[in-house]
């Protein structure tokens, strides 16, 4: 039995689907009886959303509250749902299809090849919530995964940023996932793993023609938010910086992904504030993170994941302060996995930190594109959709003027934005 349910975008008024309706009885007792076995007997459900427009790009999320049967005894248990978002069918083709069918394959093929590598090293599986069904049904794609939230996990506040005691935990898990995949490569050095697992390879960094040209106007509409901002904060060296590497930021980003032995693993690929999730202690400390959203996942420079947090996720003062010890924190993790594995150590410190330096640009270009969109907290944040759609331009034009009229009583301006661009000005990644 199903219950009544709200979603902040009314799909009749929209003339689009509504994701929600993807959501079956039938879904739902799959994901039960994965969950918690064949004796579970389901009495009724509800859709339960608690995201705000703006929070996810690529995916419709939403959650549903499950009451069971359990023998004698009445129970509830609840579901995170990811949902085709139903967007254009241009976009539909670029993105949807593919990051689903490489979620669904990461969870079902790579983590347990990964937890497998790891528990054999005497190393605990990977901290990633549990996949527990899912239907790649094109067009219809959805996936259920365990709600962290019922064991106390919250994502971080994005206004605040992460601080050293988060980062620290953030950065070992990552260096985990990076460590086993080393690990899994070796033990089958003859084929490489894009061979072993494909989904790996299927992704917009490949894109070519037609759907390059798609990916470069999505791109362009949310670097000229970027422009918007860094012209209010009178950054026009820097705004014309980015105006001018615009026509290809493509193709920089693709040069990004080039990979370079040693430095070759599975990457998260989309490895910020967003897609981790923090559990604390009774005074508050963080003390275990979750890393959720394996959609990106990759073959790539662990310095891809590694820039791409750490100019997204913190303060410019704490990653100033502590940019060395984090990747020492990262290479220490890292060495004493593979080591457990017993492989020697791919790379030095020093070799870390040289490419860490080469795969500055990626976070660079990566945050210019999505800090924007924490800057607009409480402004309609348009979609990739409406970025395209010609009748929504004055929707995103709108959308730019209460930026800048917001943009300097925003914490995240200074603490975050132009942080990164003071550091990346003084590196010699903008010239």
């Amino acid at each position: 039995m199903r219950l009544s349910f709200s979603f902040s975008v009314s799909a009749e008024a929209t003339g689009k689907r509504d994701p929600l309706n993807f959501i079956t009885e039938q879904h739902v007792k799959s994901a039960l009886r994965k969950e918690k076995g064949d004796e579970a007997q389901l009495l009724i459900w509800n859709i339960n959303n608690f995201t705000e427009k703006g929070d996810n790009m690529a995916t419709v999320v939403t959650s549903v509250v499950v009451d069971y049967h359990l023998g004698s005894e009445t129970h509830q248990t609840s579901y995170i749902i990811k949902l085709n978002p139903c967007i254009t069918s241009a976009l539909n083709d670029l993105f949807t299809n593919m990051i689903f069918e490489k979620e669904v394959n990461f969870y079902e093929k790579i983590l347990p090849d990964l937890n497998h590598i790891l528990n054999n090293a005497g190393q605990e599986s990977l901290r990633i919530p549990e996949l527990f069904h899912s239907s790649l049904e094109e067009n219809n794609e959805l996936v259920f995964l365990s709600d962290l939230r019922r064991k106390g996990f919250v994502m971080v506040d994005k206004f605040k940023g992460q601080d050293e005691a988060h980062v620290r935990l953030a950065l070992k898990e990552l260096s985990r996932l990076h460590a086993s995949s080393i690990l899994l490569q070796a033990k089958a050095p003859d084929t490489n793993l894009t061979e072993r697992y494909p989904s790996l390879n299927k992704d917009w960094r490949n894109c070519t023609g037609e759907k390059k040209e798609r990916l470069h106007q999505i791109f362009s509409g949310r670097y000229d938010n970027a422009i918007v901002i860094l012209k209010g904060c009178e950054r026009h060296t820097v705004a014309a910086w980015v105006e001018r590497i615009l026509p290809n930021v493509v193709d920089l980003f693709q040069e990004q992904f080039t990979k370079i032995p040693p430095f070759e693993v599975i990457c998260h690929g989309d490895f910020w504030n967003n897609n981790m999730l923090f559990r604390y202690n009774e005074v508050g400390d963080p003390v275990e993170v979750m890393i959720v959203d394996h959609q990106g996942s990759r073959v790539a420079s662990p310095a891809i994941d590694l820039v791409h947090f750490l100019y997204t996720g913190l303060r410019g003062d704490i990653r100033r302060a502590k940019l060395q010890d984090f990747l020492g924190v990262y290479y220490n993790t890292f060495s004493s996995v593979v080591e457990a594995g017993g492989m020697a150590v791919p790379f030095t410190l020093s070799e870390l930190k040289q490419e860490f330096r080469k795969r500055m640009m990626y976070g660079l270009l990566f945050s210019l594109l999505v800090i924007p969109f924490q800057l607009g907290k409480g402004v309609e944040v348009p979609s990739a959709e409406e970025i395209i759609n010609e009748n929504a331009k004055e929707n995103l034009k709108a959308w730019r003027q209460n930026l800048k009229q917001s943009l300097h009583d925003n914490p995240i301006l200074n603490d975050f934005f132009l942080s990164t661009v003071d550091d990346m000005l003084e590196a010699g990644v903008i010239s």
